[in-house]
């Protein structure tokens, strides 16, 4: 599931970051069915280097790439064994277990919901008509981890169902952020800021970072907050892609308990943790999950978040955020 641009980077660090030697650099590109702008200080040229490292994670892990990773595990006969990279178990293994923490509030597993809903590309919105009772029961029962069989120690997975499939889009730009950000700090970039659509990576000093408000605002940003250097925060919410039916909206934020866009009383996400991928999957399931369980999850990872309600309360998780447009207020 895509994330819109929700993080607007404030012009104040631009003098200061661009007045830095002894080079500065700009690569700009498209990944994942986003822009992505690396903007990084380094006495050389890591233009290719992360091209190429967007390209590889996309190549692995993107439904929009018939031959990567996930698209053969998806075209996978029931039972037939898909073997993994090292680096692929990993992910996997991650993705398996945050499913597992977050109660399913971040799913993998659910891209036959997000298919139904018509939330997947070329993002047709099923015409923006809901589908049909019968269409979400039949896909929500497919869209179940336990549809999958990991061997960790194996590096395999397999599947138990027809119609079964992965999709790890709620979490990849945030886990490709955070490989980019690796890369630069190995190679000796000693700044740097990583932006893929809605998620962004800081190396080097800390940036102020601004998220536009969930709802119509007179202003650029509804609040703002510093991000540290080695952090990559996401954001997630109701308003980035949606529809209206007979007067009530429908996002593409997919509850799989219930088959239906999450009803949880949260409009917005933001989460800020050093592993990216926790970052992006966390955005997603705190939106699912709601405040209360959203921030005990949060909270047991260790990662920092704020978190918008429907009444415009700003729930803070370890992260110091300014008001700006003062229609939203800090609980």
């Amino acid at each position: 599931m895509k994330k819109a641009a929700a993080i607007l980077l404030l012009l104040a660090f631009s003098l200061a970051f661009f007045a830095c030697s002894p080079a500065d650099r700009t690569v700009d590109g498209f990944s994942m069915g986003s822009d992505y702008s690396v903007s990084y200080t380094f006495d050389g040229d890591l233009d290719k280097e992360i091209a190429d490292l967007f390209a590889s994670v996309e190549s692995s892990y993107s439904v929009r790439v018939s031959s990567s990773l996930v698209s053969r595990l998806n075209a996978a006969k029931v039972g037939e064994i898909v073997a993994l990279s090292a680096e692929e178990a990993e992910v996997f293994s991650l993705a398996f277990r945050l499913a597992s923490d977050s109660k399913s509030a971040f799913d993998p597993a659910i891209l036959p919901l997000v298919k139904v809903w018509g939330f997947d590309p070329p993002y047709e919105m099923n015409g923006k008509v809901p589908p049909s009772e019968s269409a979400i029961a039949e896909a929500k029962d497919l869209s179940a981890m336990d549809q999958f069989i990991f061997y960790r120690e194996l590096s395999r997975i397999t599947k138990r169902s027809d119609g079964a499939s992965f999709d790890l889009g709620a979490a990849i730009k945030g886990y490709a952020v955070g490989r980019v950000v690796d890369l630069l700090r190995e190679k000796g970039a000693t700044e740097a800021l990583v932006q893929l659509g809605g998620t962004v990576g800081a190396l080097g000093k800390s940036y102020p970072i601004g998220v536009h408000a969930p709802r119509d605002s007179e202003y650029d940003y509804a609040f703002r907050f510093s991000l540290e250097d080695g952090e990559v925060c996401a954001t997630s919410g109701d308003y980035e892609r949606y529809y209206e039916y007979e007067g009530k909206r429908y996002h593409h934020i997919l509850d799989v308990k219930t088959g239906y866009p999450a009803s949880s009383g949260v409009i917005s996400a933001t989460i800020v943790a050093s592993d990216g991928l926790i970052a992006d999957a966390f955005a997603t399931a705190v939106v699912v999950l709601g405040v209360e369980k959203g921030v005990s999850l949060l909270e047991q990872y260790g990662v920092k978040g704020a978190i918008v309600t429907e009444d415009k309360r700003v729930v803070t998780v370890g992260l110091n955020v300014t008001i700006k447009d003062v229609s939203y207020e800090i609980a």
